[in-house]
């Protein structure tokens, strides 16, 4: 079996308190893990205390304790940013771990959670499944701030995972590189929550593994004021990026909306309910079908003949069955309805909100799929 090299990653800022103890039980808590290189990088962002000379006085007694800086504090989000991309380029990480250096998160649960990485992309200290604990001694606000961010983000985000805010995670690089965005949207602890999200959007396998958070005994808490606040907004960024290309989408769609009611209203003079419904359908579908390409999906475009030729048939088959369901909700509607213009025209309109539903998913899908976004299995 391959021995894989891990990065503990610990941002420090003015640590001096605590960091010569972190360092100390996470390399002596992690000897006898036999299938990883266990490796350390204290990131300091421009310490004013002796952090800095505290790490350099402990690399000669841990050969395998590494040190990085920046020349001026820039938040937790771009603290981790920075290693993580130092540990993956410079140091050939194949894990990479979050670790807070006040001993907050405990050294014992380090083994617990490689061990599930066999099976995982990514394994999440997680305060919140059975198993798991926050400190009782914790003040209102810190509370307040992690069990309200986790309960926002599982109703905005998903309500797959329980703790979208720890700060103890294990991932593997071919996870991270995938799902590690060029920024993250927030250079402070809401970081965390848009790193999740891009693992769980890239499909990492993310198990969450019980940790017991314990509070810091010595230095001072770092949690910025205005957390809360932050998190939602990246909250709501992440969701708006999520529901843009619908918007997209459903915007392309009053076009084809227009075009479907014209086209529906003028063939009517002449032609049935039925058959008016199905020209009007293929029109607005040809409509929707170009811009989608050009404007919704501009990034996945359609270019050559090659690429054009399958999304095309699956179009093509696709607008079929819509023409049948849009055409018998139509006839199904004037059943129990009766006829006239507005009844009709009420009719179309409520099968063309249940349909652009539908046309998303399988436009996102099927047709304009996002092949950047793969699945990751463990290594």
């Amino acid at each position: 079996m391959s021995i894989e090299k891990v990065i503990i990653i610990i941002p420090t800022y003015n640590e001096s308190a605590t960091i010569a103890e972190t360092v100390s039980q996470v390399f002596n808590t992690t000897l006898a893990i036999q299938t990883k290189e266990i490796h350390v990088l204290v990131f300091d962002s421009n310490s004013t205390d002796d952090t800095q000379a505290q790490v350099r006085n402990l690399q000669s007694a841990y050969p395998k304790l590494h040190l990085l800086s920046e020349p001026q504090k820039t938040g937790l989000g771009s603290a981790y940013m920075q290693a993580m991309r130092y540990a993956m380029d410079e140091l050939s990480a194949d894990i990479v771990m979050e670790f807070d250096a006040d001993l907050s998160h405990q050294p014992k649960y380090i083994a617990p959670m490689l061990a599930n990485l066999d099976k995982h992309d990514v394994v999440v200290g997680s305060r919140y499944i059975p198993g798991g604990s926050i400190p009782n001694d914790w003040g209102w606000h810190r509370k307040l701030l992690s069990s309200l961010g986790n309960f926002v983000a599982r109703t905005v985000l998903t309500r797959k995972y329980k703790d979208f805010t720890s700060g103890f995670r294990a991932t593997r690089t071919q996870a991270l590189k995938k799902a590690l965005p060029k920024v993250f949207l927030s250079n402070n602890y809401a970081y965390k929550i848009h790193l999740m999200w891009s693992l769980y959007k890239n499909k990492a396998k993310i198990s969450e593994y019980p940790i017991e958070f314990i509070d810091r005994t010595q230095g001072k808490s770092k949690l910025p004021r205005n957390s809360i606040v932050d998190s939602l907004r990246v909250l709501f960024l992440l969701r708006f990026a999520e529901g843009k290309s619908y918007f997209k989408m459903c915007l392309v769609g009053l076009s084809g909306v227009a075009i479907q009611y014209l086209v529906y209203n003028l063939l009517r003079i002449e032609l049935s309910p039925f058959n008016s419904a199905q020209c009007a359908v293929v029109a607005a579908m040809m409509n929707n079908f170009t811009f989608n390409n050009l404007f919704t999906f501009k990034d996945r475009r359609l270019g050559s003949r090659s690429q054009l030729l399958k999304p095309f048939a699956l179009f093509i088959s696709y607008s079929g069955l819509m023409i049948v369901f849009q055409s018998y909700w139509l006839e199904f509607g004037i059943r129990i309805f009766g006829t006239g213009y507005l009844k009709e025209n009420v009719i179309i309109g409520t099968s063309i909100v249940l349909a652009s539903f539908l046309n998303y998913f399988i436009f996102s899908r099927f047709l304009w799929r996002d092949k950047k976004i793969s699945h990751l299995s463990a290594a």
